[in-house]
Parts: C-alpha cells; sequence; structure tokens
C-alpha cells in the first residue's frame, strides 16, 4: 500500500487548522498540526513531511523565520506560506527565502487542494530525482585510495565546478567514464542529462547525424526526425569517448560547433545555440597524433584545457583489492550468492598480477569468481585458475554444455571469442577489430549485445 503525503500545518487559528485537517484529509492526506513556531520545528525534525502550510502571523518565532530553519532542515520540502495581513513584499521576500507558494486567507478550498497537490508532486519528484542520483553515484562509484590516484580526485574536484572543457587519457579499462561521470555529478550541471557517444562505434558516414541530430528525408534511411546527442545534452555534458578515433571530416565539424556553440540537424539550415559541457576521452597519444596529421591540431587545443591522466592499475597496485572487493560485494549482493573471502595466497597472485585490461578486466574477473567459484574462502588456486582460462583457455567449454540448441552454443561460443579476442588485446576494440580482421563498428555492436564492458 501507498503511505499517504505527510502534511504539517503551521498557524496558530485552531479553528482553521480544523477545517484544513478536516479537507486535507478527505483527500487523502495524513496531516500534523501545531500553532507553535518551535513545536513545529521539533515535529518536522522527527518527522518526513511532503509539504507544509505555514502562516506568517505566529506567536514567538514568525512565518518567515520559520521558513528559513525549515529550508536548512529539509531543502527539498515545499512550504506554502499563509496570510490575512500580507503584502507584495511579503509575499516576495517569502519567495526569495524559498516558499512554494503564497496563498491569501480566506482560504478556497479548490485554492487549497491545487495548491497542496501541486507541493507534493514536486516534493515526490525532488525526492525520486534525489534517489536516482545517489543511485547512479553509488553505481559510477570511484574506488581506490592510492597515493597514485590521489591527483585524479584533486582535478576532479578542482575542475568540477567550472565549465572547463576536460580530456581524459587513459589506457583502455582504466576507469576513463567513471571520471567522466564524477566531474559531471561534482558540478553544477549535476542534475542535467549526461549523454555518451563513443566516437569509434559510429560510422563516419553517421556521425553528424549523431552528434547533431537530421531532419526527414535529409538522407536515405532518414524515416524521421532525430535529436543529436547535442540536443540531448543540453544543459549538461556531453561525454566524446574515444575522440581520437574521429575521422577528419567528423574532427573539422565537431570543431566548428565547440567554437560557435551552434549546432545545425543534417538537412536543417536554421542553427540552434546548446550549452552543453564537453568532456572528451581517448587511450591514444593525441599529440603524437597530430604530429602524424590524423588529429586536428586546432580541435586538440580546443579539447585539452583540463587533462587528467588515468594511470593504469600496474601501476597503483594498492587499489587492486579495494576495487576487487568492491565488485566482488556487488556481484554476489546482485546473483544472491554468498560473500567471499580471499586467503593471503589468493591476495598474493592478484597483486602479482599485471591487469592488461584494468579496472575493467579485474571487474569481470570478480564477476567470473562470483559465478564460478561455489567456495566462501577463495585461495590462490581460485584466482589462479579463473585467470589462466580468462587469458588463454576458451570459454566454450564452460557454457557451451549447458547450451540446448544449435543457437544458443552458436551466440556462447562468439559472445566468448570476442571477450577472449579483447581480453588477449587488453580492451583495445582497435587492435582486436584489426587481430579479428573486422570493422571496428561492428566489434563495438557485438560488445554492446553481448554486454561486454
Amino acid at each position: 500500500m501507498t503511505a499517504k503525503p505527510h502534511i504539517l500545518i503551521i498557524d496558530d487559528d485552531a479553528s482553521l487548522g480544523e477545517v484544513l485537517t478536516d479537507i486535507l484529509e478527505e483527500a487523502g492526506y495524513r496531516v500534523c498540526t501545531t500553532g507553535n513556531g518551535q513545536d513545529a520545528l521539533e515535529k518536522f525534525r522527527e518527522c518526513a513531511f511532503q509539504s507544509v502550510l505555514l502562516d506568517l502571523l505566529l506567536p514567538g518565532l514568525n512565518g518567515l523565520e520559520i521558513l528559513e530553519q525549515l529550508k536548512v532542515i529539509d531543502p527539498l520540502c515545499p512550504v506554502i506560506m499563509m496570510s490575512g495581513h500580507g503584502t507584495i513584499k511579503s509575499a516576495v521576500e517569502a519567495t526569495q527565502k524559498g516558499a512554494f507558494d503564497w496563498m491569501e486567507k480566506p482560504l478556497e478550498k479548490e485554492r487549497v487542494l491545487i495548491t497542496v497537490r501541486n507541493a507534493v508532486e514536486q516534493a515526490m519528484l525532488a525526492a525520486e530525482r534525489a534517489y536516482f542520483h545517489d543511485e547512479i553515484r553509488s553505481r559510477y562509484e570511484m574506488v581506490g585510495s592510492s597515493e597514485q590516484m590521489q591527483p585524479v580526485y584533486s582535478l576532479i574536484d578542482r575542475v568540477a565546478p567550472t565549465h572547463s572543457t576536460v580530456l581524459i587519457n587513459g589506457e583502455s579499462g582504466t576507469g576513463k567514464e567513471l571520471v567522466a561521470r564524477a566531474v559531471h555529478m561534482h558540478s553544477s550541471r549535476a542534475g542535467q542529462p549526461f549523454v555518451e557517444v563513443n566516437c569509434a562505434a559510429v560510422p563516419e558516414t553517421l556521425i553528424e547525424s549523431e552528434l547533431f541530430g537530421h531532419v526527414k528525408g535529409a538522407f536515405t534511411g532518414a524515416l524521421r526526425d532525430k535529436r543529436g546527442k547535442f540536443m540531448m545534452a543540453q544543459d549538461g555534458t556531453l561525454f566524446l569517448d574515444e575522440i581520437g578515433e574521429l575521422s577528419a571530416a567528423a574532427q573539422a565539424k565537431l570543431l566548428r560547433v565547440l567554437e560557435s556553440g551552434e549546432i545545425s540537424p543534417v538537412g536543417k539550415e536554421v542553427c540552434c545555440q546548446v550549452d552543453v559541457r564537453i568532456i572528451a576521452a581517448t587511450n591514444k597519444d593525441l599529440k603524437q597524433r597530430v604530429r602524424e596529421g590524423l588529429f586536428r591540431e586546432d580541435l586538440f587545443h580546443r579539447i585539452n584545457v583540463i587533462t587528467i591522466s588515468i594511470p593504469p592499475l600496474r601501476e597503483r597496485r594498492d587499489d587492486i583489492l579495494p576495487i576487487l572487493t568492491y565488485y566482488t560485494d556487488l556481484f554476489t549482493a546482485e546473483y544472491r550468492m554468498e560473500p567471499k573471502q580471499f586467503l593471503p595466497d589468493a591476495e598474493a597472485v592478484l597483486l602479482a598480477y599485471e591487469w592488461p585490461g584494468n579496472v575493467r578486466e579485474l571487474k569481470n574477473f570478480a564477476e567470473k569468481l562470483i559465478v564460478l567459484v561455489g567456495d566462501s574462502l577463495i585461495g590462490g588456486r581460485h584466482v589462479s585458475q579463473i585467470l589462466m582460462e580468462q587469458r588463454q583457455q576458451p570459454f566454450t567449454r564452460i557454457t557451451t554444455e549447458a547450451a540446448s540448441t544449435f543457437k544458443a552454443a552458436k551466440i556462447s561460443f562468439e559472445k566468448h571469442f570476442l571477450m577472449q579476442a579483447l581480453e588477449r588485446r587488453g580492451w583495445n576494440v582497435t587492435q582486436t577489430a584489426a587481430e579479428l580482421d573486422m570493422p571496428r563498428s561492428l566489434l563495438y555492436k557485438k560488445m554492446e549485445k553481448y554486454k561486454l564492458k
């Protein structure tokens, strides 16, 4: 059963409090009343309210003073001011202090119900937004406190509140997206969209449409209007992953947008202004690519305002066990399995391993360990066996035995064949695609299909 929204009425007129209580309880609300400011603050600290009806003139603390304290205790709870002797000045002051709305006495039943309903809806949305924001923050939490990561955390803290463009450097699997999300979530744009574009996964012929959108009929296959990633990220952050893979033509178009702040969907001449923060990431040496003529120097300087370099996992071994613990706890909870404890010999093997796939490989290892090992105590033999299978042995032995059809076996083989190839190349998509002689965009689609990240 859904809990009824809880309303607090603060008014020293007992008869009005009774009338409001009857109106609101009839409409399905729970109501608490008080005529004293100090008592109201105590109740507000003890209970969660979805809205407050607050009289302006009260004995002791007046309504505006109580409003200020309520907003300190819970900034998200909408407070509706009431007064029979209010002025425009009072209403303006209340609004500046954070009041949701203002109602003049005598109160009208319909006005009360509409205003309270709107306030409660806002409170519910704010609570839901805060919940999902915390969920996202937890999901993309950065783990590890090694000395090598302290400059990264320091840079995130310093650059996040600004609007500066950020370039994140690091090997594949080091957590560039996590850094990008951390910058976004600690910025003033945290409540706005975070939109990701994998530049290497989009064919050159479609990158302009992907970034800027298109109108119906702009090209063959454009059956309807499409919003581009820039518009989706309006007022938020656009994360351009693997920006070093952009073609020369796409680089030129991106540079024009970054310089002008204007985009024009494919097939539409009218430009529109966008307010988007750019965070780019690459596992390439962009300076070397500039020297080789593969990346525009002007675009490089445009995106390279602030650089955050992430060290590979082998250079911050103090983070290996904390990150592994984080992911094993995550997967044991998700799959409802028994918690694992690592014995000293297992820890020794883990710390000695090079982790060429970095955090991504460590995460995959944690999932395999949770799924494949039934023992609660993890020893060195368990770790060595999974690492050997992860780096060298075919995975089909584990998975295809349970495949009931040829189609299922084929899917299982393809998934683990690709995983094996990616891990051989340290999850470098470009090198893996070259080894397998397949287009990089196709490999990305396969990775997305099988959730290989």
